[in-house]
C-alpha cells in the first residue's frame, strides 16, 4: 500500500491497544504482546519520528502522517503492522479525531495514595524472611556473599548472633493465616539455633508456611528432619562444595528424606564448571523440578559467572511477556516486590543490597512496608530506572533487575549494551 492523501482527509497511525513500541534513537522496535510478533528497525529516522509523535499526542496513541515527507521506509512500516495484525492507518476528515483507547495499568499491589484512609501490610507482603542466626565460620567466609545472591549461608564477621525465638512469633503474629504470605527462615546454620524447640510450636500457631532455609554441610544434618513436622513446612537445602555435597549423599539416603522429598528443594552454589559437572552424578528421590542450579559469585570468577549467567541477545527476545507483564514491571519489581528481610539484631531491609529501611524492635512489619513502598527503592526498581537498561530498545523484554545486578552494580548482564 502507498501512502496518499485522498478527498482532503490526513492519514493517521494507530497502534492496537495490545501493541508496544520502544524507541533509542532512530532505532524502533514494534511489539504485538498478543501474538508475540516483533518488528525492529534500524537507523530509520521517519519512522522513530512518527512514533515518538504518536507516544507523545495524549490521544491514545494517534499521530498524523505528513504524507509530503513519507518515504518507502514509512509504507513499508504501516505494512508491516498490518501483516502483524499490531496497527494500521485511520483516514480522518478535517476537524474530526477518533477515539483511541489505550488500557492504563491497574497493579493490585501498586501503594495507594499516603493519605489513603485504610492500608493493610498484607496487601502487599509476599515472604518475611527473619535470619535466625550469623557466624563467621568457615563456610560463612568462604560464601560470604551469598547473602547478597540468594538467602543461605548468613554471613556475620563479629562472629554468631542469634535472634530471639519470640522476635520471630510476635511480630508476625498479626499476620497468621494470611493467604499469599510465607514465611522463610534462615541463618548462618539454623540447625544449631539454640531457640529452636521454643519457636516450633511459636510457628504452628501462625498457620503460615514455612521454609527452611539450610546449608550443607550443617552442624546437625540429623535434626533436619524435625522442621518438617510443621503441617505446611518445606526445606530449602544449599549444597555447596566440597563438602556439602558429600553430606547430601549421606542424608540422601535417610528414610526421612526419600520419605519427604517432595518437600525438599536443592540448591547447589556452584562456583566453576568443575563443581557443576561433579553434580551430575547426583541422583536421588528429589524430583527435577526441585533441583536448582545456583552460579555463585565470588568476586574471583568473572569468566564461568557470565558464561552462565549473561543473556545474548536471542535469549532475551525468547522471554516475550504478556501485556499484563509488561505493565506490572513499568511500576514494580516483580521479583523483589513483597518481600522484607530481617536481620538477627532486627535490622529490617527489602532487600540486602540496599539501606535499612528500619528495626523491627522498633518498627511494626506495617509501618516497615510503608516505608519500602513510599521512601525504598527496591520493590520498584525497574529496568527504566538503571543505565544503560533504561536506553535500551530491548528493555521491554528484559526479566525485572535481580539481586545479582544490584550487588554487582551492574545492569546490562547481556551482549546488547
Amino acid at each position: 500500500m502507498k501512502l496518499s492523501r485522498q478527498n482532503k482527509q490526513t492519514l493517521n497511525l494507530y497502534l492496537e491497544p495490545y501493541t508496544f513500541s520502544v524507541t533509542a534513537g532512530d532505532d524502533v522496535l514494534i511489539y504485538n504482546s498478543l501474538n508475540r510478533k516483533i518488528l525492529e528497525y534500524r537507523d530509520s529516522p521517519s519512522i522513530a519520528k512518527i512514533i515518538r509523535k504518536a507516544e507523545d499526542s495524549g490521544e491514545g496513541f494517534l499521530a498524523e502522517i505528513d504524507i509530503a515527507s513519507a518515504g518507502n521506509d514509512l509504507t513499508a512500516f504501516v505494512n508491516d503492522l498490518r501483516d502483524s495484525f499490531s496497527g494500521d492507518i485511520i483516514k480522518i476528515k478535517p476537524g474530526k479525531k477518533p477515539a483511541v483507547v489505550r488500557p492504563k495499568p491497574v497493579i493490585k499491589s501498586y501503594p495507594p495514595a499516603k493519605d489513603f484512609p485504610s492500608f493493610s501490610a498484607d496487601d502487599y507482603l509476599r515472604n518475611i524472611y527473619f535470619f535466625l542466626n550469623q557466624d563467621n565460620d568457615k563456610l560463612c567466609k568462604d560464601y560470604r556473599f551469598a547473602i547478597n545472591q540468594f538467602f543461605c549461608p548468613v554471613y556475620n564477621a563479629d562472629g554468631y548472633r542469634e535472634m530471639k525465638a519470640e522476635t520471630v512469633t510476635d511480630s508476625c503474629s498479626l499476620y497468621s493465616g494470611i493467604t499469599g504470605l510465607g514465611l522463610d527462615l534462615s541463618g548462618s546454620d539454623i540447625t544449631k539455633y539454640s531457640g529452636i524447640k521454643e519457636l516450633l510450636p511459636g510457628l504452628r500457631k501462625l498457620s503460615l508456611p514455612v521454609t527452611f532455609h539450610i546449608p550443607l554441610p550443617c552442624n546437625d544434618p540429623e535434626s533436619i528432619w524435625r522442621f518438617l513436622r510443621l503441617p505446611a513446612s518445606r526445606i530449602s537445602l544449599y549444597i555447596t562444595f566440597p563438602d556439602g555435597l558429600q553430606t547430601l549423599r549421606e542424608i540422601s539416603s535417610h528414610t526421612d528424606f526419600i520419605k519427604r522429598s517432595n518437600k525438599i528443594q536443592l540448591n547447589f552454589l556452584i562456583r566453576s564448571m568443575e563443581e557443576y559437572q561433579s553434580i551430575s552424578e547426583i541422583s536421588g528421590p528429589v524430583s527435577r523440578e526441585k533441583i536448582f542450579i545456583l552460579p555463585y559469585y565470588n568476586g574471583e570468577n568473572s569468566a564461568f559467572f557470565k558464561e552462565n549467567v549473561f543473556l545474548v541477545k536471542q535469549d532475551i527476545l525468547g522471554l516475550k511477556p504478556n501485556q499484563q507483564q509488561i505493565y506490572s514491571r513499568s511500576l514494580i519489581n516483580e521479583q523483589l516486590y513483597g518481600r522484607l528481610f530481617i536481620k538477627t539484631g532486627g535490622e529490617a531491609f527489602a532487600n540486602l543490597n540496599h539501606d535499612s529501611i528500619g528495626n523491627i524492635g522498633e518498627t511494626s512489619i506495617s509501618e516497615l512496608v510503608k516505608n519500602e513502598l513510599y521512601n525504598g527503592k527496591s520493590w520498584n526498581l525497574t529496568r527504566m530506572k538503571v543505565k544503560p537498561c533504561g536506553d535500551c530498545l530491548y528493555r521491554l523484554f528484559c526479566p525485572p533487575v535481580g539481586n545479582y545486578e544490584i550487588f554487582m552494580n551492574r545492569y546490562n548482564f547481556c551482549d546488547v549494551l
